[in-house]
C-alpha cells in the first residue's frame, strides 16, 4: 500500500547480489512484512553465466575474484547513495574460503565505503542468530557447486563448529 512517507516507511533493505542470481531478492520479498522494501545492485560473479548458470563445480579462484576490489566495494558505495538502512552481501559461499574474521573483514572494508550505512554477511548473521537461540550444534552443507577438494580450507566449517 502507498503511504505519503514513501516506499519502505519501516525500512529499506539493499543487497549486494550476484549478477545472474535472483533468489536473495524473491526470498526477502517473500519474507518482508508490509513497509520494508528490498532494493538490490549486481555484482558480476565470473561462475556465473545466463540465467544464473553454475559450473557443476565451482573452486576457490572465482570465489577470490568476487571478493577481491573493486567491483563489490564499488557495488556497496553506490547502494549507499540510495536511501538504504542496511546493505547485505548475500552471497554466503564467500564464506568458505577463510575464518569468521575473514567475513568480519570483508564487511568492515565494505562498510568503509557506505558512509556509515551498516554492511551484514549471511554467514556472520546466520552465526549471530544461532548464538541467540543458544545452538549447541551445527552441521555444515557444503553445497554441491563449491568444489571441497579444490578450495585452500574449510576453516569456515571448523569456526562454525566452535562458535
Amino acid at each position: 500500500m502507498w503511504r505519503s512517507d514513501g516506499w519502505g516507511w519501516k525500512a529499506r533493505i539493499g543487497l549486494l547480489v550476484p549478477h545472474a542470481d535472483i533468489c536473495p531478492e524473491a526470498e526477502l520479498h517473500a519474507l518482508s512484512p508490509d513497509g520494508v522494501s528490498i532494493h538490490a545492485t549486481r555484482v558480476r560473479f565470473g561462475a556465473m553465466g545466463k540465467g544464473g548458470t553454475l559450473a557443476a563445480s565451482v573452486g576457490s579462484n572465482p570465489l577470490r575474484a568476487y571478493l577481491e576490489p573493486p567491483l563489490l566495494d564499488d557495488a556497496a558505495e553506490l547502494m549507499a547513495f540510495a536511501p538504504v538502512h542496511v546493505i547485505a552481501l548475500c552471497f554466503t559461499n564467500t564464506s568458505f574460503l577463510g575464518t569468521v574474521d575473514d567475513d568480519r573483514a570483508l564487511v568492515a572494508r565494505l562498510q568503509q565505503r557506505t558512509g556509515g550505512i551498516p554492511v551484514i554477511a549471511t554467514c556472520l548473521s546466520a552465526l549471530t542468530a544461532l548464538k541467540a537461540l543458544d545452538a549447541r550444534r551445527l552441521a555444515f552443507v557444503n553445497p554441491p557447486w563449491v568444489d571441497a577438494s579444490r578450495l585452500v580450507g574449510l576453516e569456515s566449517a571448523r569456526t562454525c563448529q566452535r562458535f
